[in-house]
């Protein structure tokens, strides 16, 4: 057996930023495992190729929810990053942090440090931005944070469009007002993707405090009573046992921490005993209160516009090809959309509640259910503050097999009717006059949906998931939480939880940059804890 002073399970947004700060401190000996390979490949750097990573079992779990009861019992797909640095090795790469608001509601609802004056520090301390400099932001940290360097003409249009339908032109989603429709910044530098690897761990390889093992499955956590000490790890299909004489910190993500808490006995009785798992602690709480960002995508076809499928002609992406090899730019570069959109979907609502993510790309699904591109704009648009709460638990006791997920879609009334609304403001922009010039004819839906019930189900139909899952191991002072807000658990000692399943109600937005806010201000709370 080796021993560490930590043990982080995870390599993912939330984990890199955790053993960087971590490791800062030379007496501290510091374990990082990750399940899936440390080498990168072309599609990962290549912005444009995130897509392709959706369905590869090596580079990310390929998860499936169950059948989903309100979108017509369709099962989501749930991709989630298995590479050295998680989910931001195969995200869309958009940098949003969410609504000021969103940190205020958790500070209220018992989570002591976690408000929005206090996690400015940390978005601003961890941010490397290349425009905006101001209170805001942060000019000299690790994530590199920049503007999209190529776009198509037709996202100005699209720009234009909603500001002719009356949204405010918003220069920055990150700043003190979220509302309005302006490019997206992203985390990508120079052509290429800039991951919570690329950001947090490639600079710190030579630390000799840091040991990373990747291609390990973590099989459980050892406990000894209440007091997590371990971790069993499979590697190259040996088993092997490394000890932690401080702490354990579960980073493995929304969906896989509970199910590794599980796995070690942590969790309900009665759902364990079912599965032979002896119970060491007893908590109901494991795996509940599962959130996500529920996107329904409006389509139209244009005429004489360049898109994504006028640049994917056998000679332009010929082009495309030589100028990304090269020079690192042109469409090869691009982010999974450029343009966004947060507005209010009630005049009467303090803040936007719902989101668009626009590209210039269109394409229609074929009854194999794989999407086939065709010339056009699409508008994705999500309900950024959903009520409907689902659930992750054991399928079987193998730590190989996949987890049980249901979101529980639309399951309140307050989303559907907010995502009807959102549809139908989404639906408006394309009627501006700014679109006139190119004739717009609907792709998807296929005709426009006039009643309520219509456009709800074509969202039952339709409807996928922006990949923001949150939540499962709750943060706060309730009943149902997890962990408490210095991220221990609650019933066992020495055991942390840093990542996206500690969050108690969703942000408003892409959910990577508090991630990486999360496993910074863990590193803290772990310094307080252990100053010697």
């Amino acid at each position: 057996m080796t021993t560490h002073k930590y043990i982080i399970i995870g390599a993912g947004s939330a984990g890199c930023a955790l053993a960087n700060r971590l490791s800062e401190k030379s007496t501290n000996t510091i374990l990082l495992i990750e399940a899936g390979p440390a080498k990168k490949i072309a599609n990962i750097s290549m912005p444009l190729g995130a897509s392709s990573l959706f369905k590869n079992k090596k580079y990310g779990w390929c998860y499936d929810s169950k059948n989903e009861p309100n979108l017509n019992n369709r099962s989501i797909n749930t991709p989630r990053g298995k590479v050295l640095g998680g989910s931001s090795a195969t995200n869309g790469m958009v940098y949003i942090r969410g609504q000021q608001a969103d940190f205020n509601n958790w500070e209220s609802q018992g989570c002591a440090g976690w408000g929005y004056s206090d996690l400015l520090n940390y978005f601003r301390g961890i941010e490397n931005n290349q425009r905006l400099t101001d209170q805001y932001h942060g000019n000299f940290g690790d994530v590199w944070v920049d503007d999209i360097k190529y776009n198509l003409d037709i996202s100005n249009d699209f720009i234009n469009a909603a500001i002719d339908r009356g949204i405010p032109r918003n220069n920055d989603f990150n700043g003190p007002i979220q509302e309005g429709v302006g490019f997206y910044q992203v985390n990508i530098k120079n052509g290429q993707r800039f991951s919570s690897y690329d950001a947090f761990i490639k600079p710190i390889l030579k630390r000799k405090n840091l040991t990373i093992i990747s291609n390990a499955h973590v099989k459980k956590i050892i406990l000894s009573g209440n007091r997590a000490i371990g971790v069993d790890v499979q590697i190259n299909n040996k088993s092997k046992s490394y000890m932690a004489s401080n702490e354990v910190i579960l980073s493995a993500g929304t969906i896989n921490s509970p199910k590794i808490l599980n796995l070690s006995g942590i969790g309900t009785k009665e759902q364990l005993k079912k599965l032979n798992i002896d119970t060491h602690i007893h908590n109901k709480n494991i795996g509940q209160n599962l959130q996500d960002h529920l996107t329904v995508n409006i389509a139209y076809g244009l005429d004489d516009a360049k898109t994504f499928t006028e640049h994917m002609s056998p000679a332009q992406m010929l082009l495309n090809l030589y100028k990304y090899t090269f020079y690192k730019k042109g469409l090869l570069t691009y982010p999974a959309a450029d343009v966004g959109v947060f507005f209010k979907t009630d005049s009467k609502l303090e803040n936007p509640d719902a989101q668009i993510h626009f590209a210039p790309g269109a394409g229609e699904y074929d009854k194999s259910g794989k999407m086939k591109p065709r010339s056009g704009i699409t508008a994705s648009v999500c309900f950024l503050r959903p009520t409907s709460k689902g659930h992750i638990s054991l399928r079987t006791s193998n730590y190989l097999d996949n987890p049980i997920i249901h979101y529980n879609y639309l399951d309140s009334d307050l989303d559907k009717e907010t995502m009807i609304k959102a549809f139908k403001i989404t639906r408006d922009i394309f009627s501006s006059k700014v679109f006139n010039k190119y004739n717009p004819r609907h792709i998807f839906p296929s005709q426009h949906l006039n009643s309520d019930l219509e456009i709800l189900n074509f969202i039952k139909e339709t409807a996928l998931s922006v990949y923001h899952p949150v939540g499962t191991c709750k943060m706060g002072i309730d009943e149902f939480s997890v962990v408490d807000s210095r991220l221990k658990m609650y019933g066992v000692q020495n055991l942390r939880i840093a990542d996206a399943s500690i969050i108690p109600t969703i942000i408003s937005g892409n959910t990577n940059a508090i991630c990486n806010v999360i496993g910074a201000k863990c590193a803290d709370l772990i310094t307080e804890d252990h100053p010697s």
